[in-house]
C-alpha cells in the first residue's frame, strides 16, 4: 500500500509529493499531469522487473517519441534536469514467496525507498543511457508509523499491517566508495553477515528489481509489492476475447482473461449482482464452457432471458465486469490505478462504478484478512459529476503552474481534509472552487483563489456536490442536481 510518493525530474513532475489513502482521486483539467503521475507509479513498478533502460523505454510517451528517454527527465526554460528521484513510503506483506514458492518473512512491513537515475549523453561510441545513482530501503518504525500513516486507521487495521524487528541500518544502502558509488545488500540479520557491495554505475537494473530469493525477505517483499501497482488500461477488444481452458486465470492490465478469472473464482452471483447496480434488466452473469473448442466464454443473461456473450457487450459494460471481477479476486493487485473510470458509462450510472471502486479498497477500520485484503485504489478524472460522488477527503487536485517559460504540475489538498493537515504551508482548495477548477485556465485560478469569498456554512459538507448545493442554496442559485 502506497502511503507517500515524492517525486522530482520525472516529465512535468518537477517537485510534487502526494499522501495517498485507500481510496484517492486525482482530479484536474485534461493536460494538467495527472497521468504523469501514474506513469511514475508504473515506472517503480517496472522497475522491479526490467533493466532500467528498458523500463523507461516502457513509460508513455504522449509525443510519440519512442525511445526518446531523457523526455522522461523534467525539462525547465528548454534544459532537461538530468536526474530524477523517488522517495517512497509503502506497505509490503507480513508474507511472501520467492520465485522458487518458498515462504519468506519480512523483519519490517512499513518501508521507505529512495531512488535517483541520472540521464547520461551518448559518448565514445556509448548509447545514451540511465544510470543508478542512489538506492536506499530502510524500515520506519512502529512509532515513526503512527505519524507518517497520514490518515486516520483504526488501531485493529494498524496493528494487523505494521510490523518492525529491525534496528540499526536499512536493508539497502548506497555510500561513496574512492570516488564511486557502492550500493549494499544487507541480510535482514542487521549487522551479522557481510552486505553485497555493488557498483551503481554499470549496474542494468535496480538492486531491489534483482531480488528473487528469500535469503533478503524484506528486500524481497518491497520488489513484490510494488510489482502489484498495476495501471489498468482496459480495452474493449481485450475484454471481449474468449479464454482458451490453459489462460491466465487473473484479469490482466487490458482487461483480459475476465472467462477464466471467474471460472476460477466461482464467483457467478456476487459479480451478477454488482453488474445489476449498472443495469436495471440484468439478470446473470456466468461463464460458459466450449468442452470442443476447449475455452471459456462469458455471457450476461438480462431479465427477458436474452444470452448477450461478451463480444456483444457496450465498452462501458465490459469495463464494469472487469473491475467487478477484479473485486472479488483477493489476488488481484495491490495498487490499482485507473484512469477516467467514467468512460462509456451513463453519467446517471457513475454512481455505482464509484462505489464499486472505494468498495475494492481495503476498509481501514478492520483488521487485513482475505475478506479485507490490502488493496489500495487511485483514479483521475476531469469529470464534474465524478467529482460530485466523491467525498473531499478523497480528492487531490492536479493542475499545471507556469513559471520563468516552464510549466510543472503541482497538486493541492482541499481544505479541512486530513491531507490539508499534513503540510499547512501547502496551497489548499476550498471545496466550493472544485468544479470551477475543471474549466479554468490558470489566470482564472488564481482569481477564483485571491478574491472568491465562500460562505460560511452551517455544517461541514460531506462531498463537493453537497458543499456546491448549500453554496448555491446560501446564494440564492438554484442548487446542482
Amino acid at each position: 500500500m502506497l502511503i507517500r510518493l515524492h517525486i522530482k525530474g520525472f516529465k512535468s513532475l518537477a517537485d510534487v509529493e502526494v499522501h495517498f489513502g485507500p481510496f484517492t482521486c486525482v482530479a484536474g483539467a485534461n493536460g494538467s499531469g495527472k497521468s504523469n503521475l501514474f506513469d511514475a507509479i508504473q515506472f517503480l513498478r517496472d522497475l522491479t522487473e526490467y533493466p532500467i533502460i528498458e523500463a523507461a523505454t516502457r513509460v508513455r510517451d504522449p509525443l510519440g517519441k519512442t525511445g526518446d528517454i531523457r523526455a522522461l527527465f523534467t525539462q525547465q526554460q528548454g534544459e532537461h534536469f538530468g536526474i530524477m528521484s523517488f522517495d517512497a513510503d509503502f506497505i509490503v506483506s507480513r508474507s511472501v514467496r520467492d520465485d522458487f514458492n518458498r515462504e519468506a518473512t519480512p523483519k519490517s512491513t512499513f518501508l521507505n525507498y529512495k531512488l535517483s537515475l541520472k540521464y547520461v549523453e551518448a559518448s565514445k561510441g556509448l548509447p545514451e543511457r540511465i544510470e543508478l545513482m542512489k538506492e536506499d530501503l530502510s524500515h520506519i518504525t512502529v512509532s515513526d508509523a503512527k505519524s507518517k500513516l497520514s490518515f486516520t486507521a483504526n488501531s485493529t487495521f494498524f496493528k494487523s499491517v505494521i510490523n518492525n524487528q529491525r534496528r540499526g541500518i536499512g536493508y539497502i544502502s548506497t555510500e561513496p566508495n574512492q570516488g564511486s558509488t557502492i550500493i549494499r545488500l544487507h541480510q535482514d540479520g542487521g549487522s551479522s553477515g557481510r552486505p553485497v557491495q555493488i557498483p551503481a554505475i554499470g549496474s542494468p537494473k535496480t538492486i531491489l528489481g534483482g531480488i528473487n530469493t528469500n535469503d533478503y525477505p524484506t528486500v524481497l517483499a518491497a520488489r513484490r509489492e510494488m510489482q502489484n501497482w498495476a495501471l489498468l488500461q482496459l480495452e474493449p477488444s481485450a475484454l471481449r476475447q474468449p479464454d482458451a481452458y490453459s489462460a491466465e486465470s487473473r484479469v490482466s492490465a487490458n482487461g483480459a482473461h475476465m472467462p477464466a478469472t471467474l471460472w476460477r473464482l466461482g464467483a457467478q452471483t456476487q459479480v451478477s449482482n454488482r453488474l445489476a447496480t449498472l443495469l436495471d434488466d440484468v439478470k446473470s452473469v456466468r461463464v460458459e464452457r466450449d468442452e470442443s473448442r476447449r475455452s471459456y466464454t462469458l455471457v450476461v443473461t438480462r431479465l427477458d432471458s436474452t444470452e448477450h456473450a461478451a463480444r456483444s457487450l457496450s465498452d462501458g459494460t465490459l469495463r464494469f465486469l472487469a473491475l467487478a471481477i477484479i473485486a472479488e479476486d483477493r489476488e488481484s493487485g495491490r495498487l490499482i490505478c485507473l484512469e477516467e473510470p467514467e468512460n462509456g458509462i451513463h453519467p446517471s450510472r457513475i454512481q455505482a462504478i464509484i462505489e464499486l471502486l472505494k468498495d475494492m479498497a481495503v476498509d481501514i477500520n478492520e483488521e487485513v484478512n482475505d475478506d479485507n485484503p490490502l488493496r489500495q485504489v487511485i483514479i483521475n478524472s476531469h469529470s464534474p459529476v465524478v467529482l460530485g460522488s466523491l467525498n473531499t477527503d478523497d480528492l487531490v487536485m492536479a493542475r499545471l503552474t507556469h513559471s520563468a517559460g516552464s510549466t510543472a504540475t503541482t497538486f493541492e489538498y482541499v481544505e479541512d481534509t486530513w491531507r490539508a493537515q499534513i503540510d499547512e504551508n501547502r496551497p489548499s482548495v476550498a471545496p466550493g472552487m472544485l468544479m470551477a477548477y475543471l474549466q479554468a485556465d490558470d489566470n482564472q485560478i488564481e482569481t477564483l483563489k485571491h478574491e472568491t469569498q465562500l460562505p460560511l456554512l452551517k455544517r461541514k459538507p460531506k462531498t463537493t456536490r453537497e458543499y456546491m448545493n448549500q453554496l448555491s442554496l446560501d446564494f440564492g442559485e438554484n442548487p446542482i442536481k
